[in-house]
């Protein structure tokens, strides 16, 4: 079972002479005991090409410590990282070498790294050998606020040059503390000489050369801030990249199966997909359609787990609300049966796809338009080239809500009303994208887009359960259990549920639509 936590540090460059200061004068802090100075040895992996280290992502195997084990570590933010453990005996060994075993990283690890492996086979790159010496700063009471580790480091690289180097730095990592802890402890290191660490971990310095000549993270830096005359292009490639940051760094997290994670990895695929519809002739159109049906595929094969779980959270409040002389039977049972099966097929189709090669062909695809050639229509300001996509986004919307207002109420009309949600998201999208341009402007066409999303949100959730509480009180009926009326009763508050969501749509189209909120696209 893989064990993880949230490690929260700061790290500081030091010369070999430098003397650390007096750690128990930090606020809070009684004690700043030094512990017994040990011995650590780790060996990294990584792609041929650094794929994980370009990402600030590391894979290693640590023996001595207290932590000795194969340890992954994930980005999370600045100064922020989810370290996951596993023991030693997770890896599988494939031999001896002039330095004695030699081992591969734990299956786990590598599928939990593959969206940016792809394929690419981890290999030892670099071996450190530390000298650790730690203190622990405690409280009055006791608790454990923070660790300064002082660190001797001596490094090589491993494969077909190796660099030696060795330095000395110094480590401080967050235990019960607040972060006033370490901003207390880094004014004084930084007083007594220290600064801050040019290398956010101790294997990109080793492989600072190799990783310097590289191509970079998978995902580039956006571009710098733009103007209306920055190529149409560029805006939209910076929402785009913003999304397939979000996509990539969900994906370890699905497999994880963390909450919520399945969810954000869903909205930056409809995201991205909604950008290059919404902004077509910016794209090439090949590698635009390909990506089209890829992402919808994607989310597609995540939505099965979301779905049956935010159902179940919402039936379960439903039967709560209900008076007792309504549930009749097992009917909590029967829903949670249904759903169940559902959020575990879920799961598995959603892990199938996220291990598959067209997964990653769509997510290499995905990074080569971030850094590629666009249109010719690219190049136009973003001033003039953009408005009219974004205004042509708003049209469809108003003419499938006139068409959809023309039905009476029934399932024609509740299909074209979900089509007018869909709509209602590319709109917000696309305003979300040009946000940077117009500022407030594009900021009340979001916020009208997203009450008419949210509002046939609500409707196509009422369609959607309709449908599945009514095959489930078709096949109690026919079985004869009593669950049959309670379903039929729950049917009911949705039929009603969706019609009063379409009557509050149509009340709030009108201000939804004013001319108010769209003069700058026009």
């Amino acid at each position: 079972m893989v064990n993880g936590i949230r490690e929260i540090e700061r790290k500081f460059s030091v010369e070999p002479t430098f003397v650390l200061p007096k750690l128990g004068e930090v606020a809070g802090v009684a004690t700043a005991r030094t512990r017994k100075t040990v011995s650590l040895e780790a060996v990294y992996y990584d792609s041929d090409d650094l794929r994980l280290a370009r990402n600030k992502i590391t894979i290693r195997r640590r023996t001595g410590g207290a932590d000795a084990g194969w340890h992954l570590k994930l980005p999370v933010r600045v100064g922020e990282r989810d370290e996951l453990q596993l023991p030693l005996d997770a890896g599988v060994g494939v031999g001896v070498g002039a330095e004695g075993p030699r081992y591969s990283p734990p299956a786990e690890f590598v599928d939990l790294v593959s969206v940016h492996l792809r394929g690419a086979e981890p290999r030892p790159v670099a071996r450190l050998r530390t000298l650790r010496t730690a203190r622990r700063l405690r409280d009055t009471v006791g608790v454990d606020l923070a660790e300064v580790v002082d660190d001797q480091v001596s490094a090589q690289t491993l494969g077909e040059t190796t660099v030696l180097s060795s330095w000395r730095e110094i480590e401080v990592e967050l235990v019960n503390g607040g972060p006033e802890v370490l901003d207390e402890v880094a004014g004084l290191l930084t007083a007594a000489g220290a600064t801050p660490a040019a290398d956010s971990s101790k294997l990109a310095r080793v492989l600072g050369e190799a990783l310097a000549a590289g191509p970079g993270p998978d995902v580039p830096s956006p571009p710098r801030k733009p103007r209306r005359g920055t190529p149409a292009g560029e805006v939209v490639r910076a929402y785009l990249i913003e999304q397939a940051r979000a996509l990539l760094a969900a994906d370890p997290r699905v497999r994880l199966d963390e909450p919520e994670a399945v969810h954000k990895m869903r909205v930056a695929c409809r995201r991205a997909r909604s950008t290059l519809r919404t902004f077509a002739p910016l794209f090439p159109p090949e590698r635009a359609l390909f990506l089209d049906g890829e992402l919808r595929d994607l989310a597609g094969a995540l939505s099965g787990a979301r779905d049956a779980e935010v159902q179940a959270a919402y039936f379960e409040t439903r039967l709560a609300e209900l008076p007792t002389e309504l549930v009749a039977g097992p009917v909590r049972k029967t829903v949670t049966a249904h759903l169940g099966a559902g959020t575990a097929n879920g799961r598995a189709e959603a892990l199938a796809m996220l291990r598959s090669d067209r997964y990653f062909a769509l997510v290499s695809n995905l990074l080569t338009l971030l850094r590629g050639p666009l249109t010719p229509a690219a190049a136009r300001p973003a001033g003039k080239a953009l408005p009219d996509l974004l205004l042509g986004a708003d049209r469809k919307l108003a003419k499938k809500v006139r068409a959809a207002s023309a039905l009476k109420a029934g399932s024609e009309r509740d299909e074209l009303l979900h089509s007018a949600r869909k709509q209602a998201k590319r709109l917000r999208y696309a305003a979300e994208a040009v946000a940077p341009l117009y500022g407030n402007d594009a900021a009340r066409l979001v916020e009208q887009a997203q009450i008419a999303q949210e509002l046939l949100g609500t409707h196509q959730d009422a369609t959607i359960a309709r449908r599945l509480l009514g095959d489930w009180g078709t096949a109690a009926q026919a079985q004869g259990a009593p669950t049959a009326f309670t379903l039929g009763v729950l049917l009911g508050l949705e039929e009603c549920r969706a019609r009063m969501a379409e009557r509050d749509f149509f009340d709030a189209w009108p201000a939804i639509s004013a001319a108010r909120h769209r003069r700058w696209i026009r």
